[in-house]
């Protein structure tokens, strides 16, 4: 059992600031997209029978008009063969539809279907309304800036890697 729950960061620049994981912007993100899902999960998933899993995808195509697979796996930073098992699934349950490609019919990409788009159309307010709860007392475009700052920040480190 640790007694201390402080971490010494070993980084010479840095040397002898303590500081706790439980700080870092990361653990927070992290933690709050545990609950932010499982909030999904009591909302959308009870309501309309949503998958969080199925609602990523979904909003990614989301006026989109046909993207790869390739494309879905860049844009959600997850691996191709995640996406091609959910997709396989929205696709039985008539949310999207698969097409080949003009220029090369080895290349599917993938629409939401009139179902598909429906079902987002329900989604939409529950989505909206869990969202104003969720930011009251901040300021929505602020942060909204800021997520996009992180993130791009983020993207440039993966890719620099």
């Amino acid at each position: 059992m640790l007694k201390n729950r402080r971490l010494r960061i070993a980084d010479p620049a840095t040397a002898g600031i303590e500081a706790s994981l439980e700080d870092l912007v990361a653990v927070r993100i992290v933690r709050i997209a545990e609950v932010v899902a499982r909030l999904a999960t009591q909302t959308i998933e009870a309501r309309v029978g949503l998958r969080n899993t199925d609602l990523r995808l979904m909003n990614l195509l989301d006026r989109a008009d046909g993207v790869s697979v390739n494309e879905i796996a860049r844009r959600a930073h997850v691996d191709k063969a995640w996406v091609s098992r959910s997709l396989r699934h929205l696709e039985k349950s008539g949310l999207v539809t698969r097409k080949s490609t003009r220029k090369d019919s080895r290349v599917s990409v993938i629409d939401l279907s009139a179902k598909g788009r429906a079902l987002l159309e329900q989604v939409r307010p529950l989505a909206a309304a869990r969202e104003a709860r969720l930011l009251d007392g901040i300021d929505k475009d602020a942060f909204k800036a800021s997520l996009d700052r992180l993130m791009a920040n983020a993207e440039s480190m993966l890719e620099s890697k």
